[in-house]
């Protein structure tokens, strides 16, 4: 064979070589390509934090801190985040596109709580969240795809929404990528105690409350577009298995945050509000009119997702009062007739909503995930 024929023969072997390595990678150079996986964790303790990243058993990368950026290739990926007195992990799937990680990773220890309900009230019952279980007999994460009031998030039902950690009932809302303005690109929570739960055939046993003082102690999310709230609907609306439309069946607002137009994108400012029966009084068109009764600004410009707040209302058969805590702010008189819906049960929800009519629309600006904590929710009869 002449050297030129070995060269030709050498050159056939190597590419033939070649085209097998390429057919092996799916000929697609996204395998064999690196993408940057982003760690971001919410982190206030004091002892380090270490962020470790492992391909099965093995680990590949590792950072001190609560950020850290690790050039990954396609593949399935174990994170695991701890320091000297926890741990967690969590799977991460590359695929052909750069990623983030956020982690939560709280103090767990509670700030003082000093508040009282006041005298003559006494204790009727409480959820104090503090057995780590999410207790889906009492409570239900709704499921909702496309929720009302031209909101932008949708409400999955997924335990990784709305569960129980370190002493607190925590409700999540997670930016999926895309347009900020678009419907479906947010992942959100809502929580509520109705009987029979989704659509009241559950059996879950759920919790009512028809007058008293209810009351929650909660550190609300905050940031452009993000509109929190804990409010109460009656127990008799169609939504959830009743016959009663809304807003005939009665919705009292206990806290709205995020308002467009008050100041700091609303985080320091809540609104107590009802809902009622269209057509009565100045209302007659027919259609649901709010029936504010009253707002409170926190001074020096402080905003609620920085501490923890009671947000409480006293409801008897004569009026609803609303009070932050401890000091009134709003007042609604519910003695006549036309105001029937409020002398009825009513269920509780918690929710963090995305977008909407009442707030902004998220921008860049906007930190994700989100976080509502809820320390306590009680209720007090005289």
């Amino acid at each position: 064979m002449t050297k030129n024929r070995k060269k030709l023969f050498l050159l056939l072997i190597l590419i033939s070589m070649l085209l097998i390595l390429t057919a092996c990678n799916g000929g697609s150079s996204d395998s064999i390509s690196s993408h940057t996986l982003t760690v971001q964790v919410d982190y206030n303790q004091s002892s380090p934090l270490m962020i470790e990243l492992y391909d099965e058993e093995e680990m590949v990368a590792n950072e001190e801190g609560d950020s850290a950026q690790f050039e990954v290739k396609n593949g399935t990926y174990t994170l695991k985040v701890y320091n000297d007195s926890t741990a967690k992990s969590k799977s991460v799937v590359i695929n052909g596109s750069d990623h983030t990680v956020a982690v939560s990773f709280l103090d767990p220890t509670i700030p003082e709580d000093d508040w009282e309900p006041g005298a003559g009230w006494n204790l009727d019952w409480s959820d104090e969240f503090n057995d780590g279980d999410f207790d889906t007999n009492i409570w239900t994460r709704q499921r909702l795809m496309t929720p009302f009031n031209n909101e932008l998030e949708s409400y999955t039902g997924e335990r990784s929404t709305a569960y129980e950690e370190n002493g607190y009932m925590v409700l999540k809302a997670t930016y999926d990528g895309g347009a900020y303005d678009q419907q479906g690109n947010y992942t959100s929570a809502r929580v509520i105690s109705n009987p029979g739960g989704q659509d009241g055939d559950s059996g879950a046993d759920g919790k009512t409350f028809k007058y008293g003082k209810i009351a929650a102690r909660i550190k609300l999310p905050g940031g452009k577009g993000i509109w929190p709230a804990f409010w109460m609907l009656g127990d008799n609306i169609s939504e959830t298995g009743g016959s009663t439309s809304w807003p005939q069946c009665g919705e009292i607002d206990i806290l709205e945050s995020g308002a467009k137009g008050d100041p700091n994108y609303g985080q320091g400012t809540v609104h107590g509000t009802v809902h009622r029966d269209p057509g009565t009084e100045s209302n007659t068109a027919g259609y649901n009119e709010p029936v504010p009764a009253g707002s409170y600004t926190l001074a020096d410009g402080e905003l609620f997702k920085d501490d923890f707040h009671v947000f409480a209302i006293e409801w008897d058969q004569e009026e609803i009062i609303w009070k932050l805590d401890g000091i009134e702010f709003g007042r609604k008189d519910i003695s006549s007739d036309i105001e029937n819906e409020f002398h009825k049960n009513f269920y509780v929800l918690f929710n963090i909503a995305v977008g909407g009519h009442f707030t902004d629309t998220p921008d860049e600006t906007t930190g994700f995930p989100q976080y509502m904590y809820i320390d306590w929710i009680r209720h007090y009869t005289k």
